[in-house]
């Protein structure tokens, strides 16, 4: 674990260095683990199975896009907590994470608090990703495999999101309507038609 931790450290070092954690906070949102943790397993077997059987350009760009949609999850799933409508579950959405696209159900004036915060995210992503690529023969040697890596870089995505989220006041005027659907949209296996190849 202490070599996941050394990954996720990289990112947080960014996030501090760019005042994420200097942003007040306005909510305490509860810690909702099983909720978290069965989001972001089908969200990385989908993805692993997509990258397997596509056979992606590449695993960083397939793994950014799904970082900054985790990010927009967390934001979203926080901002549920703020207006009182807790998330039962964090429902996955292939397309939307191929378009890192984590912050559609927002409005404008809410997710440009997020979307400010994107270079910042990105830059997380790629100093995680290149740490967790210069570690790769002790993470092997300790039998973590590069899904449990990418579950704790997705785990710190999500958090990240939720500490922007919590630096947010809603004006008593702004209506949310979040889309509450349980369902999950995977990638379909069968009927995949290229679009997100290049």
């Amino acid at each position: 674990m202490e070599l996941l931790e050394q990954i996720a450290k990289k990112g947080l070092i960014i996030a501090r260095a760019n005042g994420l954690f200097d942003l007040p906070e306005n909510y305490h949102i509860p810690n909702e683990d099983n909720i978290l943790k069965e989001f972001l397993k089908n969200q990385l077997f989908n993805l692993c199975k997509f990258y397997t059987l596509e056979h992606f350009f590449s695993q960083e760009n397939l793994f950014i896009r799904a970082f900054v949609y985790t990010y927009g999850k967390g934001f979203e799933y926080t901002i549920a907590h703020i207006i009182g409508k807790p998330l039962e579950r964090i429902t996955y959405n292939f397309d939307d994470c191929m378009t890192a696209n984590g912050l559609k159900t927002l409005p404008n004036a809410i997710r440009k608090n997020a979307d400010d915060k994107i270079y910042i995210i990105r830059e997380m992503f790629t100093e995680m990703f290149e740490a967790s690529r210069e570690k790769e023969r002790q993470l092997t040697a300790a039998g973590i495999s590069f899904e449990d890596c990418m579950f704790q870089i997705l785990n710190t995505a999500f958090f990240i999101g939720q500490r922007v989220a919590t630096s947010v006041k809603l004006d008593s005027q702004t209506t949310i309507t979040l889309n509450f659907d349980t369902e999950d949209s995977l990638y379909d296996y069968g009927n995949y038609d290229k679009k997100y190849s290049i």
